[in-house]
């Protein structure tokens, strides 16, 4: 089969850049045949919360891509729809987690439908952002009004599909879960190598917040309940590694305010792939107090890095664990449930008593489910 993808892709980064390359190579690994059309750049600089838009990975995935999109772009619209077309594809696959890609998306889309055989999919992140802004609704029933099929990688999206769309034909609608990302390699060493090799203290309880620093992800949260987790658990620190998204300075007095410096470790940066594993080895569990979600793709590279998780019961994040074997479940905002969970986790044994159940449920998240159900809507 013929499959263009349209989205980031490197020098771009991020989690959809990292994920679409991924896709990219399994697709190919299953025999098809695969173009990658990329943005020129995902935002306007005046638009963008973060220090820089491009990759400073060691360790990528090249997928050679052609970058022609750009979503204030119309004439890169067309750039799009000329280089999709110059492959004469049989299914397009977009992915879809922001509206403000949506006229852009729409107009690609409408090209394609009027002078190809191609069909459209989506890959759905959100249908509409955590962090809501006026025009959503408007914007994304814009970009769906062209597309043929949908996958929605939780059930929670499943949901929000058929609650913002009623109706959407169910035949149109796909649930495929969230593969892990098993693009990152394990760190090589042992747990107290892997804290050497990042600068963190080699001893003591270590929990990790990972991945962009955003309001909806609850790191202030996790913060406020870090002084009643350590007087049970003197020894428990905390590591942020990631870039923040929200003035870092809040951050930062909050910490003071709790008295809470020499326990907390920020690594204030977009994590480069190579130092994924380093992490995610040196930590104990991944703490995830998300005020809202529809899913995380911190979760499914857990999973591939056998680490436990501690999170919210938001959005689909309480489909993807088994509560008590892969890591536990507790109730959003509520600091004395999160509180009492990182009690248990250490009570039960920590990492170790995890371990297996992580690598066991691990096996549900696989990319061959996401490649059949694409290769699906492909021959329909």
């Amino acid at each position: 089969m013929r499959i263009v993808l349209v989205g980031p892709a490197y020098p771009l980064r991020g989690g959809i850049a990292q994920y679409l390359a991924v896709l990219h190579v399994k697709l190919r690994e299953a025999g098809h045949d695969v173009r990658f059309v990329s943005f020129t750049k995902q935002f306007p600089e005046w638009l963008f919360p973060g220090k820089t838009q491009f990759e400073s990975s060691e360790n990528v995935i090249d997928v050679n891509p052609v970058a022609r999109f750009a979503p204030l772009g119309p004439r890169s619209w067309w750039r799009t729809y000329r280089e999709i077309a110059a492959f004469d594809p049989d299914l397009v696959v977009f992915k879809w987690w922001m509206p403000f890609f949506g006229p852009g998306y729409w107009a690609v889309q409408r090209w394609v439908r009027k002078r190809t055989r191609a069909r459209i999919a989506y890959i759905v992140d959100n249908v509409i952002p955590h962090e809501r802004r006026p025009g959503d609704r408007a914007l994304t029933k814009l970009a769906f009004s062209q597309t043929d099929y949908f996958i929605a990688q939780s059930r929670a999206v499943e949901k929000d599909l058929f609650t913002w769309f009623p109706r959407m034909p169910r035949e149109r609608v796909a649930f495929s879960a969230h593969p892990i990302y098993d693009c990152y390699p394990a760190f090589p060493g042992s747990q107290k190598e892997a804290r050497t090799t990042l600068g963190l203290p080699d001893d003591g309880k270590l929990i990790l917040f990972f991945g962009f620093v955003r309001h909806y992800k609850g790191l202030d949260l996790l913060l406020k309940a870090m002084p009643a987790m350590r007087k049970a658990l003197p020894d428990l620190r905390l590591v942020v590694a990631g870039e923040f998204y929200e003035p870092r300075s809040e951050f930062d007095k909050l910490i003071r305010e709790l008295d809470l410096e020499g326990a907390v470790f920020i690594h204030d940066e977009y994590c480069p792939n190579e130092k994924v594993g380093a992490y995610f080895t040196a930590c104990d569990t991944v703490v995830l107090p998300y005020r809202s979600a529809t899913q995380s793709g911190i979760i499914q590279v857990c999973y591939a890095l056998n680490t436990p998780v501690i999170t919210t019961d938001v959005g689909g994040l309480a489909e993807v664990l088994v509560d008590g074997v892969t890591g536990l479940i507790v109730p959003p905002r509520n600091l004395d449930a999160l509180t009492d969970a990182v009690q248990r986790f250490y009570a039960a044994g920590g990492r170790n008593a995890f371990r297996e159940g992580v690598r066991r449920e691990a096996g549900r998240f696989s990319w061959e489910g996401m490649v059949e159900t694409i290769v699906r809507f492909g021959k329909s």
